[in-house]
């Protein structure tokens, strides 16, 4: 028969061991709290690496500008026809579109934007059908925004009128181009597309 010291002994014991377990059962539960708490803050931070990763890549992909830039136009017509004399000065129309890569001329309105900063070409060639123009010369000035740049001008002929204007540009994203017939000028609507204008991108600054 065990005495009451061995029985205390042993219950000091087992309390001990259950004392030791709960201690244990606390480290466990402690370590897996700590452990959901470093996940949760990995999860964190890889969705802000994420967000992080996906902004940048829309920030290169708004930074992407068209490499290749060019258009040719003309006027669309079924019979020979003339444009102008004209009481006012007018931007040139032209509706026919040979080329329009980077979809920087617009038909509607006759302007080219730069889609970016670059260094641009254009040419135009006028053509008039001689006395039909009651008098007046032919000719279109070449405008960058609001300034003139150059100018492409024959005088009265009795004969078929030719002239033609070239220039290089350097341009801002945003900046327009157009041709504008003055008051008093005239041109030919030809379906040979006698009268043209075009331009291209030589090359990007910046970028």
């Amino acid at each position: 028969m065990k005495t009451p010291g061995a029985v205390l002994l042993l219950l000091w014991s087992a309390l001990v061991v259950v004392a030791a377990e709960q201690s244990c059962l606390t480290e466990v539960r402690g370590m897996q709290r700590e452990l959901i708490t470093l996940v949760e803050q990995q999860r964190e931070e890889l969705r802000l690496a994420k967000a992080q990763v996906e902004k940048q890549i829309d920030a290169l992909k708004n930074e992407v500008r068209p490499s290749n830039v060019a258009f040719s136009t003309s006027f669309s017509v079924k019979t020979d026809k003339h444009i102008g004399p004209l009481k006012t000065d007018t931007t040139l129309l032209f509706d026919l579109v040979f080329t329009n890569v980077g979809n920087a001329y617009d038909t509607t309105t006759g302007l080219f934007t730069a889609p970016l900063k670059g260094v641009y070409q254009f040419n135009y060639h006028i053509f008039a059908g001689g006395d039909q123009g009651a008098g007046h010369g032919a000719g279109a000035k070449l405008f960058k925004n609001k300034d003139e740049v150059v100018t492409a001008y024959n005088h009265v002929a009795p004969h078929d009128i030719n002239t033609s204007q070239s220039v290089i540009l350097q341009l801002q994203e945003g900046d327009t181009v157009c041709l504008l017939l003055e008051a008093g000028w005239w041109v030919a609507a030809y379906t040979g597309h006698l009268t043209t204008f075009s331009g291209h991108l030589l090359f990007a600054v910046g970028y």
